[in-house]
């Protein structure tokens, strides 16, 4: 299952590339990755079909219990099968219809990554997980819905989507959270329904997850969202409406059935959610024009028809949940690839424009008759059976079923009017007004809506087939208890039939009255006159006003004003805490080493460059004296006996030296800014002296306590045997905690780029090629060649030393970038990348390969990931460790030299 979602993540890499390469052709290939996790999900059918489970775990943060922890039982296997399955056919429709966007690689990335998100959150049986994969998707979808980002409708409907699905994520966040301390397991699989049920807090947890739920599936009143999303190209609009996002929260109410389903609460609010979400999207849905947006209200309304049936929990509405979720996915899919088709061959979706398209699309029009069909619940096609079982489930639940059957006679009546409006007035009657000729599309774009739609009538006439392979499993995982299934098409003359009759009635009625229809509709100006958008807009609109003055209180433009609050906060709340403290916090930490005198010249010259830099004018001198405090700091690491630290700090501050003296002395000269009136200067000292005090007496009362356990001791008596090294700094580095260290360069390698990015403006200079004129003398220029050559042995030999000795490559790497960049200002930038070989960006990039590669070698060993892996030729340890640590001194060197060659090369 992880191969499954790794897979569709690396094609995702290679998309945009691939696409350059390729252009649309790169969709056949980059269409195999989700074909490939279908063909595996194939392959599970007869175990999970069978009634067994397959599941996978790997450990992720194993000291608070989170796994990435994947479980595939009838309900994922159905999500996963059609993600995967329907993916294929998008990514292929996609190319064709994406074929002359210059971004369509990047198009592909956005897909396949929502798609991996989508199929990790469906297979995801750790609560913490899901989560993170339910963000992944918002994520994602904010970018394929804003994917034509120069419209300005596209930007509006993928920042309201991630507002409200986000918003609805952060709800979720505190019921999984509360869900995971009461239901005694942080797994779906372990949930404990009564502990559940019984506990006060599940008021709280439904009502959180519900949110969740309600405002990624689109039920009222979140449902506004979606339609607007069609500003998104067609193949999101058919991968999000059918498979995918919208059914992300209907999937999280399947999944949580067994373990919240069983209160009146539950089902209350899901029925009655449900049914008035079914009803508003279908009246909407008749009013619009443009075919796109008359399939995304059908789409809300099908989504509340879902809800709706899992609040039944009767035996015939969870039969009728699982055929429905693969009846919509089936045609949804279809028609609005389809409509897409349409849109793309006569250049408009309009409905009054179109007609007659028939016998210029064929193809197209067969796949859609078939689709629509289905989507109005004909028989013999699976859209059929969905109807007939969901009116049975709801009759089972006596008087409020028989209300609410009524609700979705209508409701249904008006989907089969929609179903008529996308296939019989667009493809049969008199020939349309079309922009554009039409003409029938190639084959990536009608051969997915043909299979789905073919699919939609080999499931209905060949039911068995869905029941035993996919439904059964389903509806068993989705269940409180064992529910018999069994799929049928012809029930006999059943309460349900008269239903789907009186349905099929008063939809033909509709569509012949349609146009009064739509008109008799409009005469509710009351009801139209207030819509979800209007509201949205006027909310965000009151809140852009409050956060403007908000921060016209505040953004005053005084740093110092800023520093003082923030600085007065800090210390009033730690203050706060020392007098909430007890008495043994307060105690004298113990003396652990006597006065060293190295250690106190450390501390005056450190407290002398910081006195000095507040009272110095200049910016050379402030650049000195906070370079001389940095120097102190690092005698006195050195003196606690912290030589790594110290060599580090000694580094750091060296290369600061350099780097704001290259950036300050190209700026103007600037006044002294700030106040010069002694009653301000008195403020700004009160506000030094009381955080400097604050914060030493926050370190006094730290380091006084005890610390749980004793994880110095454990470092120090594993790091040899464990690690292999007798740098316990270093083995902790690169060992025992690579994972901080792998996201501390990651930081470090952005943090340069971005840097070079903002400061490497205006035309390249001459230092470029002769070096800084301030080294023109022969005699300092052939002294810095040795001098150079030297360091860059200290950097290799500090690199090789670090497990053992004082080192690393942190340090080697800064080392390193000192010998380069004295080259770079002694003989210019060009000389020091003629020796660097490649690019400083290709550096870092190996660098961060080569350690994220020294972690994937432990998972290929069936280790967590950035385990240690040994060998010892002739008793030499060498191991992943030693190739970690490589990748950080390619890392730290390749973003060093980015950004400050980068400087030398521009001038002012």
């Amino acid at each position: 299952m992880l191969a499954s979602i790794g897979l569709i993540a690396l094609a995702m890499l290679v998309a945009p590339p691939l696409a350059n390469k390729l252009d649309q052709r790169a969709g056949w290939l980059l269409a195999l990755a989700p074909l490939t996790a279908f063909i595996h999900f194939l392959l599970q059918m007869p175990t999970v079909a069978g009634g067994g489970v397959i599941t996978s775990t790997l450990a992720w943060v194993p000291t608070l219990g989170v796994e990435l922890a994947f479980r595939l039982d009838g309900l994922s296997l159905l999500f996963a099968l059609l993600i995967t399955g329907i993916g294929t056919l998008i990514v292929l429709y996609a190319g064709a219809y994406l074929s002359d966007h210059h971004h369509l690689g990047r198009f592909y990335a956005y897909l396949l990554g929502f798609m991996a998100a989508m199929l990790g959150l469906v297979l995801a049986d750790d609560l913490i997980a899901m989560f993170v994969f339910w963000e992944l998707t918002s994520v994602t979808s904010f970018l394929l819905i804003a994917f034509q980002h120069d419209k300005a409708e596209s930007r509006r409907a993928a920042l309201q989507a991630l507002l409200i699905t986000g918003g609805g994520g952060l709800a979720l966040l505190a019921g999984l959270i509360l869900l995971g301390n009461v239901g005694g397991s942080w797994q779906f699989s372990g949930l404990s329904s009564e502990a559940i049920a019984d506990h006060a807090l599940y008021p709280a947890i439904l009502v959180l997850v519900l949110i969740g739920a309600f405002t990624k599936s689109a039920q009222l009143p979140f449902h506004l969202w979606l339609p607007n999303a069609m500003a998104a190209p067609t193949p999101v609009s058919a991968y999000l409406h059918s498979a995918t996002m919208v059914k992300a929260g209907v999937y999280l109410l399947a999944r949580l059935n067994p373990a919240l389903g069983g209160s009146t609460s539950w089902g209350t609010i899901l029925i009655t959610v449900g049914a008035a979400t079914a009803l508003v999207g279908a009246v909407l849905a008749i009013r619009q024009t443009d075919l796109k947006r008359v399939l995304a209200y059908t789409t809300v309304t099908v989504l509340g028809q879902l809800t709706m049936l899992l609040g039944t929990n009767t035996h015939y509405g969870l039969q009728a949940f699982a055929i429905y979720l693969v009846a919509h996915a089936f045609y949804k899919a279809a028609l609005f690839m389809a409509v897409g088709s349409i849109d793309h061959a006569t250049g408009t979706r309009q409905i009054a424009l179109l007609g007659g398209l028939i016998r210029h699309m064929p193809l197209t029009g067969f796949a859609v008759a078939l689709a629509a069909f289905s989507n109005a619940g004909l028989p013999p096609f699976f859209g059929f059976i969905a109807k007939e079982f969901k009116y049975a489930g709801l009759i089972e639940l006596g008087l409020a079923g028989w209300v609410t059957t009524a609700v979705m006679i209508l409701t249904n009546a008006l989907l089969l009017t929609a179903a008529g409006l996308v296939f019989v007035r667009a493809f049969l009657g008199r020939e349309g007004r079309y922009p554009h000729p039409p003409h029938e599309v190639s084959l990536p774009m009608w051969i997915g809506p043909m299979l789905l739609a073919v699919g939609g009538f080999v499931f209905g006439a060949f039911n068995n087939l869905a029941e035993v392979w996919l439904i059964d499993a389903a509806v068993q995982a989705v269940s409180r208890g064992t529910v018999p299934v069994s799929l049928y098409l012809w029930g006999g003359f059943t309460p349900a039939l008269l239903a789907s009759l009186l349905t099929v009635a008063l939809g033909v009625f509709f569509y012949l009255q349609r146009t009064r229809l739509r008109r008799r509709l409009s005469l509710w100006r009351v009801l139209w006159r207030v819509s979800g958008d209007m509201i949205w807009d006027r909310l965000l609109k009151r809140v852009f006003a409050f956060a403007t003055r908000v921060a016209d209180r505040f953004q005053h433009g005084s740093l110092r004003q800023h520093i003082s609050a923030l600085v007065l906060a800090i210390a009033g709340f730690a203050l706060i805490g020392l007098f909430a403290s007890t008495g043994d916090d307060l105690a004298w930490p113990e003396v652990t080493s006597p006065i060293n005198l190295a250690a106190v010249l450390g501390c005056l010259l450190a407290v002398s460059g910081a006195a000095a830099a507040a009272v110095m004018p200049g910016r050379v001198a402030l650049v000195a004296t906070l370079g001389a405090s940095g120097l102190g700091l690092a005698l006195f690491f050195l003196a606690a006996r912290a030589p790594d630290v110290a060599i580090t700090q000694l580094m750091v501050e060296t290369l600061t030296v350099i780097f704001l003296a290259l950036v300050l002395r190209r700026l103007p000269p600037t006044r002294l800014v700030g106040s010069r009136k002694p009653s301000a200067k008195r403020f700004h000292a009160v506000v030094a002296i009381v955080i400097g005090s604050v914060v030493a007496a926050m370190m006094l009362m730290t380091v006084s306590q005890p610390l749980p356990g004793d994880i110095a001791r454990w470092y120090l008596d594993n790091s040899l045997p464990g690690g292999h090294g007798a740098n316990v700094v270093n083995v902790i580095l690169v060992d025992f905690r690579a994972l901080d260290t792998l996201g501390e360069i990651l930081v470090v390698g952005l943090a340069g780029l971005a840097a070079a990015g903002l400061l490497a403006s205006g035309k390249p200079g001459r230092g470029a090629a002769e070096g800084s004129s301030d080294f023109g003398s022969v005699l300092l220029r052939q002294g810095i060649l040795p001098l150079s050559a030297l360091l860059a042995l200290v950097s290799l030999m500090l690199l090789w030393r670090g497990h053992n000795l004082p080192g690393g490559g942190f340090i080697g790497g800064l080392v390193a970038a000192c010998a380069a960049v004295l080259l770079a200002l002694a003989f210019g930038t060009t000389r020091a990348r003629a020796l660097l070989r490649l690019p400083p960006v290709a550096v870092l990039a190996v660098g961060l390969g080569i350690s994220a590669f020294a972690g994937v070698v432990g998972l290929l060993h069936g280790e967590p990931f950035l385990t240690g892996n040994w060998i010892f030729p002739a008793g030499l340890p060498l191991g992943t460790p030693l190739l970690f640590d490589i990748g950080v001194f390619l890392t730290v060197l390749g973003a060093v030299l980015h950004m400050l060659l980068r400087l030398l090369e521009r001038e002012a």
